[in-house]
């Protein structure tokens, strides 16, 4: 039968190729799964923490309202910016303070941070 793909036909092929098939399909499940996952956090703190998500943006946006939820990616953009305060605390994270001191980039403060100080 011509048109239809070869895999069309699984009954047909070793036991490893399907073990992989399955593999593969868990592997493209589990992803689209936690990227709703993402998702759904993203919107939760959008919806319950406006103030404070909007507190810890560091942009800017030409419409940007606060008195209104931000957006999934408004929300993403708040938690990169603040991720490594909340890391930088042992207290909120004791277990993460080990890989903390082991991977921390030891960059130079931006111009301004220098000038305040």
């Amino acid at each position: 039968m011509v048109g239809f793909p070869f895999w069309h036909y699984l009954h047909r092929t070793t036991d490893e190729y399907r073990a992989a098939i399955r593999r593969k399909m868990r592997a493209y499940h589990v992803y689209v799964q936690l990227g709703c996952i993402a998702q759904g956090l993203l919107q939760h703190l959008a919806i319950n923490h406006t103030a404070e998500v909007w507190r810890c943006f560091r942009s800017w946006l030409r419409t940007m309202n606060p008195a209104m939820p931000p957006s999934e990616l408004i929300v993403a953009s708040a938690l990169r910016t603040t991720l490594t305060v909340f890391l930088a605390v042992p207290a909120l994270a004791p277990d993460l303070t080990k890989i903390m001191a082991k991977y921390r980039r030891h960059d130079p403060p931006p111009e301004e941070e220098r000038m305040a100080a």
